[in-house]
């Protein structure tokens, strides 16, 4: 059964969030300030995180922030709740890490549309490995010769000072160590980071057009540099 973490210093919110939530799919824990939400997402790893931005003391965008540089909670999908829908509230949310925002008031078929899918990327991420990787980001606007830092068979994060629009598509091109042909894929910004902890500032994407035999290559690739690294 997964598990969710819900912070929000409102209790009336809490209720009102778990009332929404199948407590028959999912085991709650809430927290109502920024340290107990910490304490709990470093103790009971939960699946994923309801997060309210505007709290007193510790806002929901520095809990995020801390969430993503823990190696032992980064990798814990994040959605934002808030009633502030302004592009200044927006980059906060994105900036701060975190995967997705809901805004209120918070409807029911949203807020479960938002927990299936992003618990269904969770359940089929790919093994990923870190790497540094000289790559051209295109996003037909502006070309950038760029690292990626962490690799998979379904996606890459990619260092980049100003974030992409989540959702945007790029085209990603790359060589793999050692081989002659280039690795050319349409890939979608998912999430931005301003802290990766020990990664630079980037962003998430999504590969969604890769050829059978790039894709091919790629999972071979990473699943021979898993088994035996050469990256430290």
């Amino acid at each position: 059964m997964k598990e969710l973490l819900l912070v929000d210093d409102v209790k009336l919110y809490l209720k009102l969030t778990k009332s929404m939530v199948s407590q028959e799919s999912y085991i709650l824990h809430t927290a109502v300030n920024g340290y107990q939400a910490l304490e709990i997402a470093r103790s009971c790893r939960p699946d994923l995180i309801l997060l309210d931005l505007h709290m007193p003391g510790m806002g929901g965008d520095a809990i995020c922030r801390q969430i993503r540089s823990d190696p032992a909670t980064r990798h814990i999908p994040v959605i934002m709740i808030t009633s502030d829908t302004s592009d200044e509230a927006r980059r906060r949310c994105l900036y701060a890490g975190c995967d997705d925002f809901i805004s209120r008031p918070v409807g029911i078929t949203a807020l479960n549309y938002a927990l299936e899918r992003h618990l269904a990327v969770h359940d089929r991420a790919h093994e990923r490995m870190d790497v540094v990787i000289p790559c051209l980001l295109d996003s037909e606007r502006d070309l950038l010769i760029t690292n990626i830092h962490t690799l998979s068979a379904g996606g890459a994060y990619v260092e980049i000072d100003t974030p992409p629009l989540p959702g945007s598509e790029h085209l990603l091109t790359f060589f793999l160590p050692e081989d002659r042909e280039d690795i050319s894929v349409r890939a979608k910004a998912r999430w931005n980071r301003l802290d990766q902890g020990c990664h630079p500032a980037g962003s998430g994407f999504q590969f969604v057009d890769m050829g059978g035999e790039s894709s091919q290559r790629l999972s071979l690739w990473v699943e021979d540099m898993l088994e035996n690294p050469v990256f430290g």
